[in-house]
């Protein structure tokens, strides 16, 4: 476990040795998994080289299969065709005296190359129905197999639970605290001390709920499904076409015109999306307001970030003369590539703002603005008082729910890399979120005094978690049969 300053730099911590250290821990966790549940990797691999082997073969038969079917289909065209040919053939015959030896031909022919078409239809049926036969004893046998590696499995796949990548961070480093669960004491010392507060809105349901504490100060990481009402604009378009007639005699023409009526209307339409925000906690500079968005200043070279800071601060500076900024007390950092990357020229407490953002600050945050990898500056940054709010463009993407049915497979070997990648995947992106705070020395070194969260507990769990627990199941459950939306959940205390 690596200890606290660690994380002064956490770009560097992160790619030099936090990165290796959280997907060793994985390994040696999955290892150790193995271990407990006494699965026989070997007879496993057996299983699922037998299940290889037939999904090939099963491969083959398909292909051979659809061949066949295509066939069919081809012999089937050719006798229509020959029997319309044979009727045009007769229908002269019938209808005219005097013919030709091509029209006799015709329905001779087509009546020979029917018969023969016929019996080489019934050779592609039946063959045909010797690869579908051969398809469905195949499928079988794999879903025995499958079935038998499953069983295999079945003492492994019972040990995954939805905390093993949460409780992994903190194996690894010993500054991030992940809680089991988001509980009341929790949700209590985050609304009595920092003002944070529950969402009762109808329309905002939780989905996904992960609390902890760096040094006693409370984060919580929330994925909300937000559905509300916006204009929509439809469109259609229609291609109309009319004649004229112009001139006379011998000069009259018609003339073809063509034109695309258009239209449109704006009607409300509801709109469902996920948005996935970071709340933490700590009362370092308690008085200081801010807000900034993404510079995307790591796609940029030195050269355009230089010429980014020289436009930035020009603007900021008549911006500042004109006394054109909400905020009139605003004076210029030192650093002027810190102040134009990071942008928060709104702030309202310069001197807090100088307190939070020291030289090391200062640097931590443009090392990560500017890093190309793993996602760059794709963050907002937000603090009202005592609380700021992370929200970044990889974390709307990111599976961070650790279902244990994710987990879950027949397939040793591909359960372990799959475990493994999808917890290295998870730290990354939590990380990363994390890391704007942490580039922050004052707040790691701010320890909160309450050891013990104060409050009184009445549910056992929060709102955010019995929401969470009812978005995992079937919204099919809850919502009206025939409705087609998507259904935003709600709680409500019964007491």
């Amino acid at each position: 476990m690596l200890n606290n300053f660690d994380l002064t730099e956490p770009v560097k911590a992160y790619h030099h040795f936090l990165k290796d250290a959280y997907h060793e821990n994985v390994v040696k966790f999955f290892d150790n998994l193995t271990e407990k549940s006494k699965v026989d990797i070997d007879a496993n691999r057996s299983t699922v080289n037998h299940i290889k082997s037939l999904t090939t073969k099963i491969g083959h038969v398909e292909n051979s299969l659809g061949k066949r079917k295509a066939l069919k289909t081809f012999v089937i065209v050719m006798m229509i065709l020959l029997f319309v040919a044979s009727l045009i053939g007769i229908f002269y015959i019938i209808n005219d005296q005097d013919i030709s030896n091509f029209y006799i031909a015709i329905p001779i022919a087509g009546i020979g190359g029917g018969i023969g078409l016929i019996f080489a239809l019934k050779a592609v049926k039946k063959r045909i129905k010797d690869f579908e036969n051969q398809l469905n004893k195949l499928n079988k046998q794999r879903d025995d197999y499958t079935r038998e590696a499953y069983e295999q499995m079945q003492a492994l796949n019972d040990l995954y639970d939805w905390n093993i990548p949460a409780k992994l961070v903190t194996d690894t480093t010993s500054l991030i605290q992940m809680d089991q669960y988001f509980d009341q004491n929790k949700f209590y010392y985050l609304r009595n001390k920092y003002g944070f507060q529950e969402n009762m809105e109808k329309n905002i349901s939780t989905v996904f709920v992960q609390s902890g504490s760096i040094l006693g100060n409370p984060f919580l990481v929330q994925r909300n499904h937000i559905s509300q009402m916006v204009n929509r604009v439809y469109r259609g378009e229609k291609v109309i076409t009319w004649t004229t007639v112009v001139g006379s005699g011998k000069n009259r023409r018609v003339i073809t015109h063509t034109q695309v009526l258009v239209a449109e209307i704006t009607k409300p339409a509801a709109e469902y999306f996920y948005e996935t925000w970071l709340v933490y906690g700590n009362e370092a500079a308690p008085r200081l307001s801010f807000s900034r968005e993404p510079s995307n200043a790591n796609s940029m070279n030195e050269k355009q970030i230089k010429k980014f800071v020289e436009d930035f601060e020009r603007d900021l500076g008549k911006k500042i003369r004109n006394s054109s900024l909400a905020n009139k007390t605003l004076t210029m950092m030192g650093n002027s590539e810190f102040e134009a990357l990071f942008n928060a020229t709104n702030r309202d407490n310069d001197v807090e703002f100088r307190l939070l953002f020291t030289p090391l600050a200062q640097k931590n945050m443009l090392d990560l603005i500017k890093s190309k990898s793993p996602y760059g500056d794709d963050f907002y940054f937000t603090k009202t008082k005592s609380l700021n709010y992370i929200k970044s463009l990889h974390a709307q993407k990111a599976d961070l729910d650790a279902d244990p049915k994710k987990f879950m497979h027949y397939n040793y070997d591909f359960a372990r890399s799959n475990f493994i990648q999808y917890c290295d995947n998870y730290f990354q992106s939590f990380y990363f979120d994390l890391a704007p705070l942490l580039a922050i020395p004052l707040y790691q070194q701010h320890m909160s005094f309450e050891e013990i969260f104060k409050g009184t507990i009445d549910p056992n769990v929060t709102g955010f978690e019995t929401e969470m627990m009812a978005n995992r199941y079937d919204d099919k459950i809850f919502k009206h049969p025939q409705s087609d939306t998507p259904a935003t959940l709600k709680r409500d205390l019964v007491r």
